[in-house]
Order: structure tokens, then sequence, then C-alpha cells
């Protein structure tokens, strides 16, 4: 039996899953006759980067292409589909990382195509060779064939050494939201027969943590498992989770102080089979859940239950870990002052209420979650307060949050063009440091000059 994520790998640019920016870039490129030599095809695992490496090969070898998309029906691309195709050549570089695997690459380069119109290298974990195997990549690199194309796929860009990374066009692919994970598992559910409630979707999107391959994978297990009639708790099952009520219920009962209660759910998952990093783990999503339904007294416990999720992979005796760990929980909740408990409730709401954001921020805001481009997203979210005045929205940070102000700056054009699409409006954004004084600019200036570099200046907008 083919796996689904085999049987339904995508084989065209139209049917990947998000990566709207990495398709149109490939796609514009085709229709116009500018593919670059070599790509580097970066972000984290199940996103879609073999896949859409695959479809470029096929694109730039397909013998009817009319457009940017490959027929997928001509020989070179029923061929490539099966793996077949003679001019396209993969390789694990996690298994395959030494020099003699790319001298072999760079001799076979040299020569002409047998079957199709170009050679497609694609070295999959490119990070992982030898330095060495890259010093013998970067040659073909710097004097590629005309009949050459690489792409090197990686998880780690930051591993791949910056000889090799100047010589390639770089692409990012992003972790993908989880609505256009929940709409194509309801379209697979649909083609297979399946009957799996939305709840059920809504889980294992948010399990699969912005992989496409990983819910795919997700779904076949619980389906192995419960059939093809398929709830949240068969997912949780299959997967040997904690149910969401226990959480619930441990949770609760850490708030309350109910040490019974706490010692026989912690002996009930215990005995049960299920690991209590997972009821932690769980216990984290589930107080973060309560935090975005306007729970603020939950930032706090989501906060020690991380700590729990790091500390009790050190521990043997696990459980005796988890009683000590949530009892001393209910501990620091008892201890707290009741009057300044209160009042740091109220603060947190008035952060919450003076993060209220413009109409047209907030389409921009919704956009970036869509696309995945979460470190634009979360710099918008922190910023303290964003103030509208006719066309010039200025995002205020305060101190301590200057890497999102940087970040914006740094992506200004880009957010402006997106809110142009996104509005019709022609909208000038302003980052700004709340309390950024002259002095301070100038002691900046004067430790660049001390210790070299060149100071950011303020773009005159």
């Amino acid at each position: 039996m083919e796996t689904l994520y085999r049987k339904y790998r995508p084989k065209k640019f139209s049917e990947i899953v998000g990566q709207d920016h990495v398709k149109r870039i490939l796609m514009r490129a085709l229709e116009e006759g500018r593919v670059s030599h070599a790509y580097i095809f970066a972000g984290p695992r199940g996103t879609g980067k073999t896949t859409t490496a695959r479809i470029l090969a096929k694109a730039l070898n397909c013998e009817r292409r009319k457009g940017p998309e490959p027929c997928g029906e001509c020989h070179a691309c029923r061929a490539i589909d099966e793996g077949t195709f003679m001019d396209v050549v993969e390789l694990d570089a996690a298994s395959n990382r030494g020099i003699d695997e790319i001298r072999r690459i760079r001799e076979a380069a040299s020569y002409r195509p047998i079957e199709g119109k170009y050679k497609v290298y694609i070295i999959d974990e490119v990070h992982m060779l030898t330095r060495e195997a890259f010093n013998a990549l970067l040659k073909t690199l710097e004097e590629p064939p005309q009949h050459v194309v690489f792409v090197l796929a990686t998880t780690d860009l930051e591993k791949v050494p910056q000889t090799i990374v100047s010589r390639c066009q770089v692409l990012e692919f992003r972790n993908l939201p989880d609505d256009p994970i929940v709409e194509r598992l309801k379209e697979i559910s649909r083609n297979e027969g399946i009957d799996i409630t939305e709840r059920a979707l809504k889980f294992i999107a948010k399990r699969s943590l912005g992989s496409m391959r990983d819910a795919l994978t997700i779904l076949e297990q619980v389906w192995k498992y419960a059939g093809k009639e398929i709830d949240v708790e068969d997912v949780e099952n299959a997967l040997g989770l904690v149910r969401s009520e226990i959480v619930d219920e441990f949770i609760d009962s850490i708030v309350r102080g109910d040490l019974k209660r706490i010692e026989k759910i912690v002996d009930d998952v215990y005995y049960s089979g299920k690991e209590l990093d997972v009821l932690f783990q769980e216990a984290v999503d589930r107080t973060l859940e309560m935090i975005s339904e306007g729970r603020v007294e939950m930032i706090r416990l989501s906060r020690e239950f991380l700590n729990a999720v790091k500390e009790i992979r050190f521990f043997e005796n696990k459980k005796a870990f988890a009683l000590a760990y949530s009892f001393s929980l209910v501990s620091r909740i008892e201890s707290k002052e009741p009057e300044k408990t209160e009042k740091k409730e109220e603060k947190e709401k008035d952060i919450l209420r003076e993060r209220e954001v413009p109409q047209r921020v907030k389409r921009l805001m919704d956009y970036l979650l869509r696309e995945g481009d979460l470190s634009l997203y979360v710099s918008l979210s922190l910023a303290d307060s964003i103030v509208e005045e006719g066309n010039e929205i200025t995002v205020y940070h305060s101190k301590g949050r200057e890497l999102h102000h940087e970040i914006l700056k740094q992506h200004l054009f880009e957010l402006e063009e997106i809110l142009k699409d996104i509005t019709g409006e022609n909208v000038v954004l302003k980052p700004q440091i709340v309390g950024e004084s002259k002095k301070e600019k100038e002691i900046v200036t004067k430790m660049v000059s001390l210790f070299g570099g060149t100071p950011i200046k303020e773009e005159k907008r």
C-alpha cells in the first residue's frame, strides 16, 4: 500500500500547499527564461523543499510545457515522477557526504543531458557535506555549465558555508499555518473515504507543527489505528497522548491546590503506559490556548510547564519528578499575595487592551500568519502600541524589544507592498523605539566608532 504522503505528493506548482512566495519566484523565472544555475531551498522538514525541486526539474525538462507548469504527461514528466529520468539526480548528503560523491557529480555535470534539456542535481540535507566536499562543489558552482541546475535543500542554512550560499539564490520555506493543512487533510480524507471530525483534523494540524508531510503521516497512523471513522480521541490514543479532559483537570487541580487529585492524575497517566513528558507538553499547549482565549493568569503557569518539559528528561524517576514539580507549583501559587496577583492580572489585561491595532494592521497580521511568516507577525504582535494617522502607521516598541523593531525596519518595503495589495492604499510604516533619545543615538554612534561597523541610519521616508 502506497503511503498517503507519496500518493498525494504535489506534481505541479499549483498543487503545493502554501509557500506562495517560492512558487511565485520559480514560476516567474520559468516564464521569463531566467532560471538560476543554483538554488538553496532552506526551511523546516516536511515543508515541500524536495517536492518543489522535483517540480522545477520537471518544468525545465517538460516537452510540452506552456507557461511555468509542467504538463505531467510527457515522457520527461512521467519519468521524473517515477524516479527513472537519467538527467535528474538526487543525492542524500546525510549518507553520501564525502568528496568522492561530489567529484562524481562534477565529472558528470560536464557532459550534455542524455534525455532532457537540463541536468538537475538535487542534494538533500546539503549542510551534512564535509568541508572537502563543499570545496569540490564550490568549483562547479563558480563555473556552472549552461545545461546544469543545482538545487541544494537544507534544514539548517547556518551550517552551509557562506561561499556556497553567496553563489546560490536562497528561497526560504516556511512552516504552514493550521488552516491550509486542515483543508488539504479534508480533501484527502474525502478521496480515501475517511469520516473524520473537524476537531480531529484541527488536532492533527496542530500536532504536525506546520509540516504537511507530518500531518499526512499522523492521519495515516490514526486511520490504521481507528479505521475510517475518526474522532479526536482516536488521534490522542493512536499517538499515545493524554486525553484533553485529563490535561484540563490536571491544570485545574494545580490552580485549586488539590494535591490528592494531582497525585491520582499523575498515577493514572504513569500506569496507563503514557509518558509523563507528554502530560507536561500537553499542559503547555493547553495553557497557551487559554492565554489566547483571554485567561492571562495562565501566562506564568505556561512558563512553568515549559520548564518541566525541559527538566523531566534528565530524571530517571519521572513519576517522582512529576509529583514534586506539580506540588511545588501549588506551593508557589498559594504563596503569592492576593492583592499583588490581582494587580498583576489587571496590568496584563491593560497591556492586552493597549495592543489593539488598526484594522489595516490586523489584516496585515492575518496575512502574515496565513503565510507562516512568524518573525514579522510576532514583531507586530509585540509592539507596545500602533498609532494610525491617515496613511501613516507608526509601530512603537519599548526598550528590550529592539530586535523586533529591527526586523520590521529590514522588511519595510515588503510589508508596505503587502499592505498595498490587501488594502489598495499606499501605506507608510514607521517603526519607532519608545524613549529613543538623541543622546542614546550619540552613544551608539560612539560605540560603533570604537569597535567598528556601520551604524543603522534612520531612513527618511
